[in-house]
Formats: C-alpha cells, sequence, structure tokens
C-alpha cells in the first residue's frame, strides 16, 4: 500500500498544530529552549504522581492510546456503582486521569487476560463468591470487553454463563497465539498460599475452546508447590517457552509435546508466591528473531522474614545449547515488574527486599527506585542504569506498570492488607494513587521524532510508508540512527506481563528524511495478530506510540 504524500511544508505544519510544543513544566515530551537544552532529568527520569484508580490495580491492561482497563477482586474500594455497592473493576483515562466505574458480576480474583484477534480482551478465572459485593464464583469465567474510551458509556463487561472453562483456574497464564486465539495455562481449583498437588490444575485449554477436555502439562506437576502464573512465551517457531519455579520446557502445544528440556535455573523458586519477575527481549530480524528469556528475583520461602533474591538468569533459546547466564539483580526483589520500554530497554519497578506474595504482613522494605536493564550490552557489569528517580509509594502485592504509547510507564496498584485498608493505622496502605515514570530518554533532548499517516490495519509482511518529522538541522540526519518497532504492553498482574512483546521492523528512511517505508511483523509467531503500538526511534528517543493492527487478513478484524 502506498500513501500519497503531501508537501513537506503542509506536512509540517499539520504535524505542529496537532502536537504543539509546551514547556518543560508542562511535559516531559517538547521543550521551548534552543540550543545547548540540558534537563536535570536527563539522567535520573522522572516520576509524577497524579491521578487515582478508584479500585484496587490488581490487574490492569492498555486498552488503546487512551484507555487502561483496571481490575480488582469483589472488595471494598473508594469506587462505588450507582446501586453504591463498591466496584471491583474501572476504566482510566491516561489523558484526564479520571476513572469510571464498572460493573462485573464474577469474582475475579488473580485471574488472567489476554486479546482475541479482534480486539476483544477476554479475562479468565477467578475465585470464590462474595455475596457483599454480588459476585458470583470466577474460577471457571470467561469475560469479554470491547475496548472502548471512559467516555463511551454504553461500553461494558460482558459475562456469559455458558462461557466457562474446563476446569478451576486461580492463577492461571494466558498468552494470545498466532492463530488469533489465547491459550489458558496452569493455576490451582480453590484458594491457596501456593499450590498444593489436590489443588492443582496441571492442564491447559483455548478460548474459543478447541478441545472438549483440558490438555495435561506435566510441568505442572514436577513443579510443585510453586507452579501458579508459569512464565509463558509464545516464540518464533510457534512452540511455547514455559517455566515454573526453577524448570523450563519449550513445547508445541499444537501436538501437545515437549520439544526440548531446558536446563534448571540456577537459585531461588521464581513463581508465585515467590515472585520473580520475567522478559522475552525485543525480537530483531537482524538477529535472525533470536530469542532471549530474562527472569530476576523471587525469594527463598514463603516467609515474612525472607530475603528477596538478588539474581537475574538469561538464557538464549536460540543457542545449540541453551544456558542460563545468571548475573546481579543489583537490588534484592521480590514481586518486580519488569517492562519492556519505548527503546527495546527493559524498566523493573514495584517490588520489596523481603518476604512473599501474599496479604497481612508477608512482604517489607519496599524498593522504591526503578532499574532500566539494557539487553543490548555485551558486558553484564555495565546493562544496568541505576540512580534513576525514585518514587515514595510502596508498591507491593497486587501492584502492575505499563508501558504506555507516550513512552513513559504506568504504574498503580499496590494491596497488601485484606482487607483494603488506606489509613495510617497500616504499615502498607492499600493505594489508589497513580504514577507515571518518564524515563531518561524523554528528556534527552529538545524535541522528539514524530509520525503521521499510520495506517489503522496492516496484513503480514506488508510495505506501508509513514510520514516522519525530525526537528533537526538536516546535517544531523543519519539513517543509521533510526528505528522502528511495534511494541504490546501485555496484561499486568502479579509480577507478570502476559504476552507482553515488542519487535523490530524492518524499515528504510526516504533520502529527505520526509517518510519511512516499514514492513509489517513477516507472520503471526513473531507477532500475533491483533493491536501494537509503532514507535519510531531516533538515536533513542521514541516517538510518540500510534496504535496499529496486524492481521492475517483485514477481514479478520471485526471490532
Amino acid at each position: 500500500m502506498r500513501i500519497r504524500l503531501l508537501p513537506i511544508s503542509v506536512i509540517t505544519s499539520l504535524l505542529l498544530v496537532s502536537q504543539p510544543q509546551l514547556v518543560s513544566s508542562q511535559s516531559p515530551f517538547y521543550y521551548q529552549e534552543e540550543e545547548n537544552y540540558q534537563s536535570k532529568y536527563a539522567n535520573t527520569g522522572k516520576i509524577n504522581q497524579i491521578g487515582r484508580t478508584g479500585v484496587a490495580a490488581m490487574h490492569a491492561v492498555l486498552l488503546n492510546e487512551k484507555t487502561v482497563l483496571i481490575i480488582d477482586k469483589a472488595e471494598e474500594n473508594e469506587a462505588k456503582l450507582d446501586s453504591g455497592v463498591s466496584a471491583f473493576s474501572s476504566l482510566y483515562d491516561i489523558e484526564t486521569n479520571t476513572y469510571r466505574p464498572l460493573l462485573l458480576e464474577t469474582n475475579t480474583f488473580c485471574s488472567a487476560g489476554g486479546f482475541l484477534m479482534n480486539g476483544t480482551f477476554i479475562s479468565t478465572g477467578g475465585a470464590e463468591s462474595r455475596g457483599r459485593w454480588n459476585a458470583a464464583k470466577g474460577h471457571q469465567s470467561i469475560r469479554h470487553f470491547k475496548p472502548c474510551t471512559i467516555t463511551d458509556n454504553d461500553c461494558s463487561w460482558t459475562e456469559y454463563s455458558t462461557g466457562k472453562m474446563y476446569g478451576n483456574r486461580w492463577y492461571p497464564t494466558v498468552e494470545q497465539l498466532p492463530e488469533g486465539d489465547i491459550i489458558i495455562i496452569g493455576g490451582s481449583n480453590a484458594g491457596t498460599k501456593y499450590n498444593t498437588k489436590e489443588k492443582n490444575t496441571p492442564s491447559y485449554e483455548f478460548w474459543p475452546p478447541r478441545t472438549d477436555e483440558p490438555i495435561q502439562l506435566d510441568l505442572l506437576l514436577h513443579t510443585l508447590p510453586y507452579n501458579l502464573y508459569p512464565f509463558v512465551f509464545l516464540l518464533p517457531d510457534g512452540n511455547l517457552f514455559i517455566f515454573a519455579s526453577t524448570k523450563s520446557i519449550i513445547y508445541d502445544y499444537q501436538h501437545q509435546k515437549v520439544v526440548k528440556e531446558l536446563p534448571r535455573m540456577p537459585g531461588v523458586p521464581r513463581s508465585y508466591p515467590l515472585t520473580g519477575g520475567a522478559v522475552m527481549l525485543p525480537l530483531d530480524p537482524e538477529k535472525n528473531y533470536n530469542v532471549e528469556i530474562l527472569i530476576c528475583g523471587g525469594s527463598e520461602r514463603p516467609k515474612p522474614d525472607s530475603p528477596a533474591d538478588d539474581t537475574c538468569g538469561r538464557i538464549n533459546l536460540s543457542a545449540k545449547d541453551p544456558k542460563w547466564e545468571m548475573e546481579t539483580f543489583i537490588h534484592k526483589r521480590v514481586m518486580p515488574d519488569g517492562v519492556i520500554l519505548a527503546d527495546g530497554t527493559v524498566a523493573w519497578v514495584n517490588g520489596c527486599q523481603r518476604g512473599y506474595a501474599g496479604y497481612n504482613n508477608a512482604n517489607f522494605d519496599p524498593t522504591f527506585e526503578p532499574l532500566i536493564y539494557n539487553p543490548f550490552e555485551k558486558e553484564k557489569e555495565k546493562r544496568w542504569i541505576q540512580g534513576l528517580a525514585k518514587t515514595d509509594i510502596a508498591r507491593m502485592y497486587h501492584s502492575v506498570a505499563l508501558t504506555l504509547p507516550d513512552g513513559r510507564v504506568w504504574i498503580a496498584g499496590s494491596n497488601s492488607v485484606d482487607p483494603p485498608d488506606t489509613s495510617d493505622a497500616v504499615l502498607y496502605p492499600t493505594e489508589y494513587r497513580v504514577e507515571y515514570f518518564s524515563p531518561p530518554y524523554l528528556f534527552k533532548t529538545q524535541t522528539r521524532p514524530k509520525i503521521s499517516h499510520v495506517p489503522h490495519v496492516v496484513v503480514y509482511n506488508q510495505e506501508f510508508d509513514i510520514l516522519f518529522h525530525l526537528e533537526k538541522d538536516q546535517s544531523y540526519r543519519e539513517p543509521s540512527k533510526v528505528k522502528v518497532a511495534i511494541m504490546r504492553p501485555g496484561f499486568s498482574t502479579h509480577s507478570m506481563h502476559m504476552s507482553q512483546r515488542y519487535v523490530y521492523l524492518r524499515h528504510k528512511v526516504s533520502e529527505d528524511f520526509e517518510f519511512i517505508k516499514v514492513i509489517a511483523p513477516p507472520n503471526a509467531t513473531i507477532f500475533p495478530p491483533g493491536s501494537g503500538y509503532l514507535i519510531v526511534l531516533y538515536d533513542g528517543v521514541p516517538c510518540k506510540g500510534v496504535e496499529l493492527f496486524v492481521e492475517k487478513n483485514i477481514e479478520d478484524l471485526k471490532i
């Protein structure tokens, strides 16, 4: 598809009208200063606290460029429905930092989520019924939500009484698949501090259903008691990487067989409630989509005095004989959130230094300083960026984090007490406040790149042109400094970021630096069909991402 280009003078004026420059006190994105610009946040980034979620942010997912969907369990929150009953879901508007309560009819406690290829968000699993909040049992529940914005008053949850999973699933994991559906893996069949043989749900299933019964996954039999919320990533070859406790496999879900057993990861268990965090590092066509997995943090045992772990393991799955390469985590953490930033580096936020994932005096000593991990640095000791802007809000059990299209990180939640308590009577109160972490790359230069004319939908391997605007003298324009990527923030809960993905795209910059020819991901195993955010970087500074749907066929998109 070829886009007819407008004269550059017209394009520039349109861009400047649609994205006005603001002084630095108003926004980290644009600055009035001329040459010799230098921001005091260029090395540390910045954290701002603004807005409230209304409900405790146990789960969060980015629906579009403006809106975050927040889910809690059925409990008392500050947000109330028109009936006066406490809400346990809300829509959060990123632009106005306001929320709107949503009605849910089943208990979503410790559930999972992902998107179908048509854009519908699916919430899976949950816990026992809770009559005070009119919440039915949620263990087998499937809930649908069509993406919208806070001003769309008719958008709401849809819960089908007949649309249920085969088994009870509390703490399951969801991963989006290349076929456009989702796989739902593991969990327990009832509430538990950690999994047991009697409560284990060692199987997986699909939504919409593909089989007449769940399929057993032996890895979940061999990793008790720490196998809840297993780490799962779709690999470019179409198989799955599945990790629980300290064990991992490459699994062929199409033929229900283990392709390869991987070495045990050294150190402590990394799965709930000894919760670590896992990230599949960015995929790059220049490196033949080589896959590396990074897992950080955890805890030794489910005790309040158990010290958090201070190691990370990184494994190259494309190697002939994959092995875990261990390195320091700089700050010991349990329950850390690892989010891929707009520039392909990884920010680690939230978590604490002692304890495990649980309520009421289970976790202590919050970690207030973010870390950034640079996966492209070959020397291990140079991979970590420290000295970043600190928060003063404890973000521990039931915290979330999402990278936004504008390059910031949205941070919310923390609810280590049951029932919720915002008073000074508890050491770590329930948190409804929202924070934004603006990484240093947003303060590196006076301005950031701008893009426009991004198509709403493309198909795999399609070439398309986008307009590109760089407010730099022509002598500074170097095509080698341009990178293009598509980012999917994923579903955030319990240090999990289900279906999080970052893929670099092949591209070519025009000689006049006015447009970029981009090639969409080559197939659905590289980037499963659905929404992502197109990002262009110049010298490490990202533009504001634009939503882009990647589909097998245009007709697949029926939102």
